[in-house]
């Protein structure tokens, strides 16, 4: 998605300006298609990660996990 949007950023084109919105729904339709794939093989465990993990965008709060 940020690549999507780099792309447009640095080349701004009637090309890029058009192709875009139409990548992007693609993306964001595959994504979620991956998603009931995911959810079909690894159940709970998946929406538990769902819950945690932003879909494309990450946050940009501190984290409360530990490394070891």
């Amino acid at each position: 998605m940020l690549a999507i949007i780099g792309f447009l950023v640095q080349w701004p084109t009637i090309v890029t300006l058009l192709m875009s919105p139409i990548l992007m729904f693609i993306y964001v339709r595959l994504a979620k298609q991956e998603e009931k794939m995911l959810i079909e093989m690894f159940g709970s465990e998946y929406i538990q990660y769902m819950d945690l993990v932003p879909r494309f965008l990450p946050k940009l709060k501190k984290s409360n996990y530990q490394y070891s």
